[in-house]
């Protein structure tokens, strides 16, 4: 059966950002429980001087949220189903359920429960991350082949404080680029991120992949497959493509797809994807439009930061990717480093 691929491109919707602001504590829970959930709010201090601020972008399923809280609140809230990471600015946050107690002051991090419980805040900044929990199961099932209904967290806090300051650098890089419109705009940077997000998680979160008991390893795929599988990664280059994708395209399980292209390959799925997408880059940037610079290029083919391009462009072609733009009769423009 011959079967035909094309890369069109994919629209989706780029990041939007808005700011919600008040000083009506009861119009302020109307506003936290249409994102987070319905919860039974128990509030003191000052309303006089209350104010609740919250500052979001949202890039497909990634959410950030700069939330600004300024009494003190105890309230009861329902099984939260996604994934949220909170981390704390200023005061004081605070999880209790019958698993668990977490409280978390200036600097640290916690993940928000999937089970009913009490949440406490005083005075508090914080900064949310928030993603589905079924894309973080799929990194997981790609990673160790555990089965995506079978993923779950099972604590709040980071493994370790070195794993802490990991999360926190990783959505620091999130909040510096999807500031950025000229990244946030680009359909394939904004599923980079959003994996990197969710493999961050995976890494610093104790969950599931982590407890599991020995699982065997996936049966061997055919040479057939794995060119197959290669085939539709050039094919659609252009869009965002994970491995659970690409593997449910051929037909096979994304951990058999994973360990089958490190053996034929000598590199994972998503490696040999950035490696084509290099190529891409590379072929516009040497017939290039007047206007054009690198770091649009870069962008259009994934690459959120230009100095991690340009080193890659180097390794691989021997020159700055800015050489062969003007090789191309390109005027270069001054590149702004993200």
């Amino acid at each position: 059966m011959s079967v035909q691929w094309t890369d069109r491109a994919v629209t989706r919707r780029p990041a939007t950002r808005h700011v919600i602001e008040t000083d009506d504590p009861e119009r302020a829970h109307h506003l936290i429980a249409r994102t987070y959930g319905d919860h039974r709010a128990r509030i003191s201090g000052r309303r006089d001087q209350f104010r609740y601020r919250r500052s979001s972008v949202v890039a497909d399923d990634l959410e950030i949220h700069e939330t600004r809280y300024t009494l003190r609140l105890r309230t009861d809230t329902q099984p939260y189903s996604g994934f949220a990471a909170v981390t704390v600015r200023q005061g004081r946050y605070g999880f209790l359920n019958r698993q668990e107690e977490l409280y978390l002051g200036p600097n640290a991090t916690g993940r928000f429960p999937d089970a009913a419980s009490t949440l406490l805040a005083e005075d508090v900044s914080a900064s949310v991350v928030r993603l589905p929990m079924p894309r973080i199961a799929e990194v997981a099932a790609t990673r160790t082949g555990l089965p995506t209904a079978e993923f779950r967290f099972t604590a709040l806090a980071p493994l370790s404080p070195t794993l802490t300051v990991l999360w926190q650098s990783t959505a620091a890089f999130l909040r510096r680029h999807l500031a950025d419109d000229t990244v946030a705009d680009s359909t394939l940077v904004r599923a980079e991120l959003m994996n990197l997000a969710a493999a961050t998680a995976v890494s610093v979160f104790p969950n599931s992949t982590m407890t599991q008991p020995y699982l065997p390893g996936p049966p061997g795929l055919r040479p057939a497959l794995v060119r197959r599988a290669a085939d539709y990664i050039e094919a659609h280059a252009g869009q965002p493509l994970t491995v659970a994708r690409i593997a449910a395209a051929c037909e096979v399980g994304p951990r058999a797809l994973q360990v089958a292209f490190q053996r034929h390959h000598g590199q994972s799925p998503m490696a040999f994807l950035r490696t084509v997408r290099l190529h891409r880059a590379h072929r516009d940037l040497a017939q290039s439009h007047p206007g054009q610079t690198v770091a649009e290029t870069a962008r259009r083919w994934g690459w959120a930061h230009a100095g991690r391009f340009a080193r890659a462009y180097r390794d691989t072609y021997g020159c700055h990717p800015g050489d062969t733009l003007r090789g191309a009769g390109a005027v270069v423009p001054p590149e702004r480093n993200p």
